[in-house]
């Protein structure tokens, strides 16, 4: 966590998330006037005050995995929950969904859901037709499926659309319930990128608070402040992906340490929920789904977490110990050639994360591991944390980006 007031770091400390919104202006009831509204439901900001009853949605999605050459089956990127035979739910933030289509319109119905405990309510997708502008839309949390009209009157031909959820699992988790291309016809998705980058880390690298930074004391306003100021698409992960052209998954968490969270009841640290496709705290002690590690393996991990251990007065011989573990016997397991980049990006933990990072690369090295790296990010400076709540904004995140970039270009010889 960053800068925070007394009462933004109590907000940052609980599990609500920095909410998101558009750069365009919003309207007197805080809405987005270019926001993707349900179709024949009130705006997202006034669930209950329903006009005409939401369209039944097409039928069940499809479960994401491979797509086969010659299906027009949506491409998914990252870990989706598919419990649910009715459509995969997505909960990590940076979830994408992407097809292709011959049509002039395009919908989709989702349903979200969000648990007593979640603060910030509900989760936010953007939409992107043809590669063109972002538009957020913001999700009903009832548990029902609504439908959302993405685009309409487009020219005759193929497009592209893509959703992108930008806010992360304190703030609800989205079931996708399939496409309605309107008469239209499904075309086989665009192709998936060949470079994968994982990235874990806490608030810093969710894109918490990154949509406002001009927020009254730092706070970050409003009931639905989780989801509608956050958005990971803005984050230096994702911009990561971007200045590579790879795909990326999220395994980000606010709060969250590596063996100890900012909360003292919260004992669903990163050890724990990493191999999970949804990492709801909730289903922790059931039977939760696993990620199949072996079906992505990435290129390029960045652990960047260890603050909040640090922040949380963590033992240091507790740390260092499950920090080696975690790094050597299960994220070196997911490839052999993967590179590894133990990153430091605040200041929690780095007077003493360096420092075992630099004790796991010569141990690697002497059984011929080159591919274990050290990076610590220079500290940052008040005026980069001036998103509300106290957390990076956009530069900041260009800044660590473009840092880690220079890093990972050397290593792996991406230009």
């Amino acid at each position: 966590m960053g800068l925070t007031s007394k009462k933004g770091f109590v907000l940052a400390l609980t599990l609500a998330l920095a909410r998101v919104v558009s750069s365009c202006s919003a309207d007197a009831a805080g809405r987005d006037p270019s926001e993707v509204t349900p179709a024949g439901d009130a705006p997202p900001d006034e669930p209950g005050a329903l006009g005409e009853p939401p369209r039944t949605a097409p039928g069940p999605g499809p479960v994401p995995g491979p797509v086969a050459e010659g299906s027009t089956a949506p491409l998914f990127v990252g870990r989706f929950d598919t419990t649910d035979p009715t459509g995969p739910r997505a909960t990590w933030p940076g979830a994408r969904i992407l097809a292709r289509f011959d049509g002039t319109a395009v919908s989709v119905t989702f349903s979200e859901r969000a648990e007593t405990w979640m603060e910030g309510a509900p989760s936010y997708w953007e939409v992107r037709i043809d590669q063109g502008a972002w538009v957020p839309i913001a999700m009903i949390p009832d548990d029902q499926p609504h439908v959302f009209d993405l685009a309409k009157d487009l020219p005759k031909g193929a497009h592209e659309i893509e959703l992108y959820k930008r806010s992360e699992t304190q703030t609800g988790m989205t079931q996708f319930l399939g496409f309605d291309f309107h008469g239209g016809t499904a075309l086989p998705p665009p192709p998936r990128q060949t470079r994968r980058i994982e990235v874990m880390g806490d608030s810093q690298s969710t894109g918490f608070g990154i949509e406002m930074t001009d927020a009254p004391n730092t706070e970050c306003p409003g009931a639905n402040h989780g989801g509608r100021w956050q958005n990971f698409r803005k984050a230096w992960g994702a911009r990561l992906g971007e200045r590579f052209d790879a795909e990326v998954h999220g395994i980000v968490y606010s709060g969250k340490g590596v063996v100890q969270n900012v909360w003292p009841t919260d004992g669903d640290t990163l050890v724990r929920y990493y191999p999970r496709t949804n990492p709801n705290p909730a289903i922790q002690s059931s039977n939760p789904q696993l990620f199949d590690l072996a079906s992505w393996v990435p290129d390029v991990i960045v652990l960047a977490q260890g603050a909040m251990d640090f922040n949380s007065g963590v033992d240091f011989g507790t740390f260092r110990a499950a920090y080696r573990s975690f790094v050597i016997d299960v994220l070196r397991a997911r490839g052999k050639d993967t590179h590894i980049f133990m990153a430091v990006l605040g200041r929690g933990g780095r007077d003493a994360i360096p420092g075992i990072a630099q004790e796991i690369i010569r141990e690697r090295a002497a059984v011929g591991d080159d591919r274990m790296h050290a990076f610590v990010a220079d500290d940052y400076v008040w005026t980069e944390m001036l998103a509300c709540n106290g957390h990076g904004v956009p530069s900041w995140h260009q800044r660590i980006a473009d840092a880690l970039a220079s890093e990972i270009g050397a290593a792996t010889g991406w230009p």
